[in-house]
């Protein structure tokens, strides 16, 4: 059985080093950056070496995995993913993370996510998969796919969930903050098609993250209506406002 590691690698350039020179020492094998092969017998030490650096352990499985839920509708268990890592030119580094924003994916590391799998290769999901692997080529990029990837145990299941809660969180926030920006110069400035540009791209943006929030609501019943909720009343404003001019 092949298990994986990512973990978050150190701000600090000097001690960025270290971790991959003790990770080698055991014989684990660097596919990406912060995302590694480990050896079975070696999992334990590797664990000890990133424990400070929120690992997430991974193995490769046979089958394709649904998720599952406990009694509680807890999640215990989030199903077979699609592991891509990439690497491309710093010129379309943001080209890659608008698509990433329209996808339903779980942030890993850097530059390395994880996609819902499913059996079908018609399904929705597996498309998105192949048309992200095309973007990085179309790119110049390099891109490596894994498949039949589980979470190995409940600690790494919870990691994963708070980053899809922190990703959610962080978009729902910005566009709240820009809203609110494009608000006051609404309310101090006269209707210009600046700011029905601006709405437009808000109102955009938001429309991607609720189709993202609704697919995380069907896939692993995750719930953000509060935070869409709030997110919409802020967009509403400025619409509201430059409705008046």
């Amino acid at each position: 059985m092949t298990f994986y590691v990512v973990y978050k690698a150190p701000r600090n350039n000097k001690n960025r080093g270290v971790i991959p020179n003790e990770l080698r020492s055991l014989g684990c094998i660097q596919l990406h950056k912060s995302f590694w092969e480990v050896q079975e017998e070696k999992i334990k030490q590797a664990l000890e070496i990133l424990q400070r650096h929120e690992p997430i352990l991974l193995r490769r499985t046979r089958e394709i995995r649904k998720p599952e839920w406990n009694r509680k509708g807890m999640v215990t268990d989030i199903g077979s993913l699609s592991v891509v890592a990439y690497n491309i030119p710093n010129g379309k580094r943001k080209l890659i993370n608008r698509a990433l924003r329209k996808m339903p994916c779980i942030p890993l590391c850097r530059a390395v996510y994880a996609f819902p799998q499913k059996h079908s290769l018609s399904d929705k999901e597996n498309q998105q998969v192949a048309t992200f692997l095309k973007l990085i080529k179309e790119n110049h990029g390099d891109v490596k796919m894994i498949s039949r990837i589980a979470i190995e145990d409940q600690t790494s299941v919870k990691k994963l969930l708070d980053k899809i809660i922190d990703r959610i969180q962080k978009e729902t926030s910005d566009i709240i903050t820009s809203s609110k920006v494009l608000a006051n110069k609404a309310e101090k400035e006269d209707y210009s098609m600046r700011s029905s540009k601006s709405l437009t791209e808000l109102k955009n943006r938001f429309r991607h993250l609720k189709r993202v929030t609704d697919f995380y609501e069907q896939w692993l019943r995750m719930d953000f209506s509060k935070d869409m909720l709030k997110t919409y009343r802020a967009i509403k404003k400025v619409h509201d406002i430059i409705e008046q001019k």
